[in-house]
């Protein structure tokens, strides 16, 4: 998984993760990282990295989960794909 940025007008962090060949993005909104760290404004972006970083796991789980279909649980249900290109 890797993070492809900012999604400014979308308020997100875009992560790619390769699933079956195919590069899947995903967008993870700012507010969920706000609520994981506890505050109501925007997390710096070292941290939102670091806060990447630490649930690499999850989110890659939580990916895969939203691109069979599913819907991952909370607070990952936040996240959203991106439509294939």
């Amino acid at each position: 998984m890797r993070v492809l940025g900012k999604d400014k007008r979308q308020e997100a962090y875009r992560l790619g993760l390769e699933i079956a060949g195919t590069e899947v993005v995903a967008l993870v909104p700012e507010a969920l990282l706000s609520a994981e760290h506890g505050q109501e404004a925007r997390v710096p972006h070292q941290a939102a990295y670091e806060w990447i970083e630490t649930r690499a796991h999850a989110l890659a789980h939580a990916i895969r989960t939203l691109h069979s279909g599913a819907r991952p649980r909370a607070p990952f249900d936040q996240i959203t794909l991106e439509p294939a290109a």
